[in-house]
């Protein structure tokens, strides 16, 4: 009985020591929850009945593992996708390079597209190359969700900021 005692007691120590050394990453981006992705998957076929059909916000990247670019874009939005489950329809369509881009006038992977009733909204392609610029999308991703997706509407979305984004354009928001 003591064995197993000190035994348990041991196993213990070790999972707090462990998880104490892994600690936890700075960047907010990184998937907090441990659980699998947020993003549906949508492909050709299932294109129309879950994302044109749907109605209110749906946020579709188009992306190929064999890119840096689309991986890195569709870890943000899977972190967006996390954060606001509920909110909207996140998917990812794994495009194919033979795939023809003129069904959605595809220029660049990755591209995200945001549409509202099946309609499309806005678009956002590729991904800054530098680091240093990576890191200031973040924001302007979460930004350019909330104000084009959610049209920050009702008393969930009161004060006033003005938000100054790095390509010269200027979002001010306040109680809409």
């Amino acid at each position: 009985m003591k064995k197993i005692f000190i035994t348990g007691i041991f196993a213990i120590i070790l999972a707090v020591v462990l998880s104490a050394c892994a600690g936890k990453s700075s960047d907010k981006w990184q998937p907090a929850t441990g659980q699998a992705s947020a993003l549906m998957t949508v492909n050709h076929q299932t294109f129309t009945d879950e994302i044109t059909t749907y109605p209110g916000p749906a946020i579709v990247i188009f992306y190929n593992t064999q890119f840096w670019q689309s991986l890195d874009m569709k870890r943000r939005i899977e972190v967006l996708a996390e954060k606001y489950y509920g909110k909207a329809k996140f998917a990812m369509f794994h495009w194919q390079i033979a795939d023809d881009p003129s069904r959605f006038s595809l220029e660049m992977l990755p591209t995200v597209i945001l549409y509202r009733n099946g309609e499309e909204i806005d678009r956002i392609k590729g991904i800054p190359p530098e680091e240093k610029e990576r890191k200031k999308l973040n924001d302007d991703l979460e930004l350019w969700f909330l104000k084009n997706a959610m049209a920050l509407k009702g008393s969930e979305y009161s004060g006033e900021y003005t938000y100054f984004f790095r390509n010269g354009y200027t979002l001010q928001v306040g109680n809409y």
